[in-house]
């Protein structure tokens, strides 16, 4: 049989040939996920070299101060883990599975407060060396912003792990990978945090949990625009 389609210009063919280049693959999103495990650790692990166990740690025991961290940690990486699986659209996972998750993590965070708080209950002020009481709404700041910065800095480094993502829902990928953000050092923080009032962790550290799912959600949806402007541009 004779192939009687048009043959592309020969200048068309030169530019073509020109412009290719190797392209690196995508990895894997459990390799993603793996990658991004000593990040997180290392950024979460910041706050408790800096100030220590929280120096009610002997009456939670080691499963209630080690082991409900390590447990948030791991669901912190499921998390970005999910969100590396929204990246990449043949390997979406389905909604449910999705949404699931995100539920699942706020039960875990909340579950461990106040399996926390039932142990080892604390007054309203915090006695640093002895002498000084600091009021607690300087203490909700405190953790509030610093656990908010921190996984900021986690998210900036996560997003740039992310920055090729092709992710037909950008927002989705970027809220779920700013959520396992949150959790991850959230988990190092509430075994440094020597405050741990019902109100004072729901609130600050629940409230930096919620900043960071929203800043992944914006840098996200941004990097989602960006990419889809460029294959715009160069198709």
């Amino acid at each position: 049989m004779i192939d009687r389609s048009p043959k592309p210009p020969e200048a068309l063919m030169r530019a073509i040939a020109q412009d290719l280049r190797p392209v690196k693959p995508s990895p894997r999103p459990f390799r993603l996920a793996l990658e991004t495990t000593p990040i997180a650790l290392l950024v979460s692990s910041l706050v408790l070299l800096a100030v220590g166990i929280r120096g009610d740690s002997g009456i939670l025991g080691p499963l209630l101060t080690w082991g409900a961290s390590a447990a948030q940690f791991t669901l912190a990486i499921v998390l970005v883990w999910i969100a590396a699986h929204e990246s990449t659209p043949a390997g979406r996972l389905p909604k449910g599975t999705v949404y699931s998750a995100a539920v699942a993590a706020l039960l875990v965070v909340v579950a461990i407060t106040l399996s926390t708080f039932s142990i080892s209950p604390v007054g309203s002020t915090l006695r640093v060396a002895g002498v000084l009481r600091v009021p607690p709404w300087i203490m909700d700041l405190a953790c509030g912003i610093g656990s908010t910065v921190a996984g900021g800095i986690l998210i900036l480094l996560f997003s740039w792990m992310f920055r090729d993502s092709i992710a037909t829902r950008p927002t989705v990928a970027g809220a779920l990978y700013g959520a396992g953000a949150g959790v991850a050092i959230n988990a190092g923080w509430r075994v440094a945090c020597p405050f741990p009032t019902l109100r004072h962790t729901l609130g600050a550290h629940g409230t930096a949990i919620i900043a960071t799912v929203l800043l992944g959600a914006l840098i996200g949806r941004f990097l989602g625009a960006r990419n889809f402007d460029r294959a715009d541009r160069s198709s």
